[in-house]
């Protein structure tokens, strides 16, 4: 145990040393999360705030001169109405951003109102602006729900005439299970990135840069076993791998106490995640995890002859950890007997269940016995092949 401790010690200020691994161990997960939250909050606001304060430039080709429509949009303060009479301009100055929106007032609209039928206007716009439709939209229902007003009153009816049946949707979800179903797994899944990032290039170091630095046979001739070097190393790789998760976590939780206008969905989302309990139940489950991406990678690192050679072999595994991830973020995944067993994936799905308060004991401790299975496995296996010379004299 001695002989491990001192191993850890000294690999651990070696890759401390390491710069290339303390930006990416240290440095950039602390400092992600209220880089990410400040930029993003900054710009949503920059754009509420723009849209707020801008007219929509709404051309207008009134085919039916005597009508109330114009005159509603005329009195809209968001509204800049410029008249037109050529439907193909107007279409043209739309894709230009010249006018954000046009509307045809076909002819016959009056009319069509007075008679009690449906009157019709064409509305023109560009998909490419979103809010522009939904803005727009929302200026026509109050002209609309005004003229139904009037034939409500003009007929003598009720409002219940043409609402027979009113339909009230009820939440039975609270607000931390629909903050846990729908965006629960996000962060936890860049967590689990973080601890592959933060394992990778200690790994990289410890073993292919030993044999570039021609240091790591003068290692093995020393008078300690296989075993205790391997165990040594790897709880450094495992370490790091930790830190990074828990440094992103320290991160976050700096974002929240620091980033002002966040949007109150993400901040309660956010502040749940924060809670000691789902804390210690992500850091329960992510160091098997790391373990599991421990033995992995050595076995890589160790075959590979150069330090270029390691980051091409464990560059494109980043997909194979990312891919999980994502599936554990579709709608309609659960956690299952049969999801349980899936690492990462199972990792992603119970976060979510953790922060939605909906987790069943039985599916945790599976994802959790499975995934300590794998970091078992995996470690039997790097065990096995550290113990060959062929594979560490490659």
């Amino acid at each position: 145990m001695k002989n491990i401790i001192t191993i850890a010690s000294k690999e651990f200020l070696d890759t401390l040393r390491d710069k290339r691994t303390l930006i990416m161990m240290v440095i950039i997960p602390i400092l992600i999360f209220p880089l990410i939250f400040s930029l993003v909050t900054k710009l949503q606001n920059n754009v509420i705030k723009k849209e707020q304060s801008s007219a929509l430039v709404t051309g207008i080709i009134n085919l039916d001169q005597d009508n109330g429509l114009q005159q509603f949009l005329q009195g809209q303060s968001g509204l800049t109405i410029i008249p037109m009479e050529d439907r193909v301009q107007m279409e043209e100055l739309i894709r230009q951003d010249s006018l954000q929106i046009g509307m045809v007032i076909e002819e016959g609209f009056t009319e069509n109102l007075d008679s009690l039928r449906s009157a019709r206007v064409n509305v023109y716009y560009s998909e490419t602006k979103m809010t522009i439709r939904q803005r727009f939209s929302g200026i026509l229902s109050g002209y609309t729900s005004e003229v139904l007003r009037e034939r409500i009153i003009a007929q003598g009816l009720e409002e219940g005439f043409i609402e027979p049946v009113k339909t009230e949707y009820i939440n039975v979800a609270s607000d931390q299970e629909v903050i846990g179903k729908l965006a629960g797994g996000f962060l936890p899944y860049l967590f689990v990135i973080f601890c592959f990032m933060g394992a990778m290039y200690p790994a990289i170091d410890l073993f292919t840069g030993e044999k570039e630095r021609k240091t790591l046979e003068t290692l093995l001739t020393t008078p300690v076993s296989r075993f205790d070097i391997l165990v040594g190393k790897m709880a450094v790789v495992i370490s790091s791998g930790l830190l990074s998760a828990v440094l992103a976590i320290v991160g976050l939780f700096v974002a929240v106490r620091t980033t002002g206008g966040m949007p109150d969905f993400f901040a309660g989302m956010v502040s749940g995640m924060l809670s000691l309990y789902f804390v210690l139940v992500l850091l329960v489950m992510l160091l098997p995890l790391t373990i599991f991406f421990a033995g992995i990678m050595i076995p890589m690192t160790i075959y590979a002859k150069s330090y270029k050679e390691a980051q091409s072999i464990l560059s494109p595994m980043t997909f194979f950890v990312i891919f999980p991830a994502i599936i554990g973020l579709m709608p309609g995944i659960e956690l299952t007997t049969v999801t349980a067993l899936i690492p990462i994936v199972n990792i992603s799905l119970a976060t979510k269940e953790v922060l939605a308060g909906t987790i069943q004991t039985p599916l945790l401790i599976i994802t959790i016995v499975s995934l300590i299975a794998y970091a078992t496995i995996s470690v039997l296996f790097c065990v096995r092949w550290f113990g060959k010379e062929t594979h560490i004299l490659r």
